[in-house]
């Protein structure tokens, strides 16, 4: 296995494990992790979601189906991906575990209909325009990895994936950070100089006709940008895994610039209670990109159920992945 397939399979595996890590403390404080496990490092289930030991929870099947959707189709069909997650949506009445947005835009989106983003759009005006939670980040990683040398395309299909149920900007733009670093990552470039390239790479996609057009040019108040210049103002008691889109990319960025190796950058990503899924799956997706999947301790890979299927989608993604000669 080469770099490049170590780098993929990482980054899947490594979100699969990183959610299911974090399901067992997900919404507790630090300080509840700290007095219940001391530090938790085990795939162990439990928690408010009840999970099952090595279980991914809906965001990360929601990634997965954006995986199956791209490898089959060799592209990014919105319609496909729209469909594949209003099924599952609909499947799994009952048992949900993924966030408030990310409901209620599945609960209302029409695959078939004009406007794929319509659901995603009502979600937000509901809201008064102000609903900039992190729950279409971890998806969009197997489009990082699709457009690994395409960065037009991969800004295009990153703002498709991420509006399918995210259409605040922040959201578009910490979906576009993280992707950058997923593709950057799993290219084998160098990770001292990937904090500056992703805030680059942000700042010029802003530019492009396609992100003026589709998300608009007027600079957000909370800025992905500026959180990015100062991840290296901070201390680790300064991360913040409180659901929000930004924040949780931010700290994903931290965490992993910060890290000697996978176990250690997750273990630190989890242990930070709230949000810790997503944060988990984002630190894990970034973390498994960086170090490869040969990397993950080999406990945690025996006990995700998805394993094999992850890794499979990995491969995949991979080959198409390639620069076309």
């Amino acid at each position: 296995m080469n770099q490049t397939q170590d780098s993929y399979r990482g980054a899947l595996v490594g979100a699969g494990i990183g959610d299911a890590l974090g399901a067992t403390v997900d919404m507790l404080s630090r300080t509840e992790v700290k007095e219940k496990f001391g530090i938790h490092r085990d795939l162990v289930g439990g928690g408010h979601l009840k999970s099952k030991p090595g279980a991914l929870s809906d965001d990360t099947q929601l990634m997965v189906l954006v995986a199956e959707s791209l490898v089959e189709k060799g592209e990014t069909d919105l319609r496909d991906i729209a469909r594949r997650m209003r099924e599952y949506h609909e499947a799994t009445t009952g048992q949900r575990s993924a966030g408030p947005t990310t409901t209620a835009a599945l609960d209302a989106i029409k695959p078939k209909g004009k406007d794929l983003f319509a659901a995603a759009r009502k979600v937000w005006q509901a809201k008064g325009g102000d609903v900039a939670g992190n729950g279409s980040v971890p998806r969009v990683a197997p489009v990082g990895m699709l457009r690994r040398v395409l960065v037009k395309e991969l800004v295009v299909d990153t703002i498709g994936v991420c509006r399918l149920t995210h259409f605040d900007p922040r959201c578009v733009d910490a979906c576009l950070a993280f992707n950058f670093g997923i593709s950057y990552l799993t290219s084998g470039k160098d990770p001292s100089k990937l904090l500056f390239k992703t805030w680059r790479f942000l700042m010029d996609s802003r530019t492009t006709r396609e992100y003026r057009e589709e998300v608009g040019e007027e600079e957000p108040e909370q800025d992905m940008v500026k959180a990015l210049k100062s991840v290296n103002d901070l201390s680790y008691n300064d991360l913040r895994a409180d659901g929000l889109a930004i924040e949780t990319t931010q700290a994903a960025y931290w965490l992993l610039l910060e890290a000697i190796d996978f176990e250690e950058g997750l273990v630190r990503a989890v242990n930070l209670g709230g949000d810790a899924g997503t944060l988990g799956a984002m630190a894990g997706a970034l973390l498994g990109a960086r170090f490869g999947e040969q990397a993950i301790p080999e406990r945690w890979l025996e006990d995700l159920k998805a394993r094999k299927e992850l890794e499979a989608l990995a491969d995949k993604l991979c080959k198409l992945g390639e620069p076309q000669k």
